[in-house]
């Protein structure tokens, strides 16, 4: 991997500082020789400043993501080739992890983390609806509340829970803590954890074991990319070999406790972002689809649409 190099007293990464403090910037491009581009409200922005730095003769091809600290800002940095050439996107993240009330997490989905002793907890969205902020603050939560064991698996670690609070935090970054995620995340149910954050979950492994995790005691909190509760659980459920899929389904109707899906809305005459969420919750009806596999048909009471708007 080739790591990112900008000093602090750059000129770009003086700019970056001074951007980073405005409302409603999200994420910068760096690509060596070009322009400084970074996204307002969803939009892409070409600052007339140049990225300069130097490139190596013989470029190593594949992706690799990291994390790294600048002015007091967080940026999970992920490093790519494009035509030959390197190219790394900065996602600048919250100073602090942000109370539920100021992401407008929905009552609901915030009680049903919080009280809920074990279950599965999936929060979804497309890349860039905040996914990974909406799970730490509702983490947080209940961290600051309850007496546990949180373990975490990131790649890489973008939050950095505070000390201090009543409960043990364990984070664990793939690649420096851990290699093998799937082995790792087995070993973590012999580490008594009371909760689980998986992070995405993109294979049929990953999902056999987060179910046997919410399954035996553990509240297991984890992402997926998609839009709606029904294709949430549909991809879920995907992700399991057809020899195994009617005993998932069975363990996902009785252990899924939380589908959060959500994304981001432009304001436009407030010139700033404001997210809305489907919420589904364990209700019998839901129980009873997911166990007989009935997702096409539209019926109502399974789930709540809620728009949180800054007001």
């Amino acid at each position: 991997m080739r790591l990112l190099d900008l000093p602090e007293d750059s000129p770009v990464a003086l700019r970056i500082h001074e951007l980073a403090a405005a409302e409603g910037v999200s994420d910068f491009y760096l690509t060596p020789g070009d322009y400084l581009t970074y996204k307002y409200n969803g939009e892409l922005i070409f600052d007339p400043l140049v990225f300069e730095m130097a490139v190596p003769e013989h470029i190593e091809p594949g992706c690799d993501d990291s994390a790294m600290d600048m002015f007091n800002h967080r940026f999970r940095v992920s490093q790519m080739v494009t035509r030959g050439q390197l190219r790394w996107v900065m996602r600048l993240l919250p100073d602090e992890i942000p109370e539920p009330h100021q992401i407008k997490v929905p009552p609901p989905a915030l009680k049903a983390i919080l009280e809920a002793r074990y279950g599965l907890f999936l929060v979804c969205g497309a890349t860039g609806s905040g996914k990974s902020t909406t799970i730490a603050s509702m983490v947080l939560h209940r961290a600051k509340r309850r007496r546990e064991h949180v373990i975490s698996f990131e790649d890489p670690i973008e939050f950095v829970y505070p000390d201090g609070l009543p409960s043990l935090v364990s984070q664990r970054e793939m690649g420096t803590d851990e290699v093998d995620f799937a082995k790792a995340l087995r070993s973590a149910l012999r580490q008594a954890p009371d909760v689980i954050i998986v992070g995405e979950i993109r294979d049929g492994e990953t999902a056999e074991i987060a179910l046997q995790a919410a399954e035996t005691g553990h509240a297991v909190v984890a992402t997926l990319h998609t839009s709606s509760a029904s294709q949430t659980i549909q991809r879920f459920l995907k992700l399991i070999p057809a020899d195994r899929l009617e005993t998932a389904q069975e363990t996902l109707a009785d252990t899924l406790r939380l589908v959060l899906c959500q994304r981001l809305l432009l304001d436009q005459e407030k010139s700033k972002r404001f997210p809305i969420h489907e919420v589904l919750l364990q209700y019998d009806g839901v129980t009873n689809i997911i166990r007989r596999g009935d997702f096409k048909k539209n019926r109502s009471g399974t789930g709540d649409r809620l728009e949180a708007r800054d007001v």
